[in-house]
C-alpha cells in the first residue's frame, strides 16, 4: 500500500509568515502569521508548530514547497534558505512555486473558462503580474512593469476570455475587462503546498526568482 504524501508549504515573499503541511491534500498543520517584518525570526518556531500540530517530524516530509518570488527580495531569500536547511541530509524534494502562482490558487470564485491574473505591487510604480487558467496552466509567464503595459500583456494573453484579477496589485490596473476576485490578497502555504504535490520531479535546488534587480544597492567604498 502506498504511503500518503506529506509535503510542507512555506512562504515569506510578502506581507505574511506562512507554514503548512498536507497529507494527501488535507491540512494536518497550519501556522500563519500577517508582518511587514520578523520572518526570519518566525519561520522557524511556526515550522516546528506546523510539524507538532501534524504529529510528524521533518524526516517524515516528502516534499517542501517554498515560494521562490517575486516579491521582496529578503523575504524571498529567508524562506528559500530555510527549506534548503531543512532538506539537507534527508533526502527532501525542494520544489519552488511562484509567488503569483500561489496567489492564484486564492481565486475560488471561477467559473470554467476564465483566466486568473494575480497582481502584486512591486512599488516604484510596477506590478508583478501572470495569467492562469483554471487548471493552473500558466498563459502568461511572471513578468514585473508598469500597470499600463502589464494590462496590454495581459490582454494580449486573455484571447477574448473573461479574466479575474487577484492580489495587492490589482487595484493599481488600468480600468479593463476584469473583476475582482473574492479571494485574499496574501500567499496561502497550504497553497504552496498544494502546488508542490502536485509539481513533477525532477526538482533540483530551486533558485530564486527576482524580476528586476534588488531596491538597495551596495555604498561604493570610500576613495583613499
Amino acid at each position: 500500500m502506498q504511503s500518503a504524501m506529506l509535503v510542507m508549504g512555506l512562504d515569506t515573499a510578502l506581507q505574511r509568515c506562512s507554514v503548512a503541511i498536507l497529507r494527501d491534500g488535507a491540512v494536518v498543520g497550519d501556522q500563519s502569521m500577517d508582518m511587514e517584518r520578523g520572518h526570519a525570526e518566525h519561520l522557524a518556531p511556526m515550522a516546528a508548530a506546523a510539524l507538532d500540530e501534524a504529529g510528524v517530524n521533518i524526516a517524515d516530509l516528502d516534499r517542501i514547497g517554498v515560494v521562490v518570488g517575486p516579491g521582496g527580495f529578503t523575504g524571498v531569500r529567508i524562506a528559500l534558505a530555510f527549506a534548503r536547511g531543512l532538506a539537507i541530509g534527508v533526502e527532501i524534494d525542494v520544489v519552488g512555486i511562484t509567488s503569483l502562482a500561489a496567489l492564484a490558487r486564492n481565486a475560488h470564485d471561477v467559473p470554467m473558462g476564465e483566466l486568473i491574473a494575480p497582481v502584486i505591487d512591486a512599488k516604484r510604480g510596477q506590478v508583478y503580474a501572470a495569467l492562469y487558467e483554471k487548471n493552473g496552466l500558466c498563459r502568461v509567464q511572471p513578468f514585473v512593469s508598469d500597470p499600463e503595459q502589464a494590462l496590454n500583456l495581459l490582454i494580449d494573453g486573455m484571447h477574448g476570455a473573461q479574466r479575474i484579477t487577484i492580489g495587492s496589485g490589482a487595484g493599481l490596473l488600468p480600468p479593463g475587462p476584469w473583476r475582482q476576485s473574492e479571494g485574499g490578497a496574501q500567499i496561502d502555504a497550504k497553497a504552496v503546498a498544494a502546488l508542490a504535490a502536485d509539481s513533477a520531479p525532477p526538482f533540483g535546488r530551486p533558485p530564486p526568482l527576482y524580476l528586476r534587480p534588488p531596491d538597495a544597492t551596495p555604498s561604493l567604498a570610500p576613495r583613499k
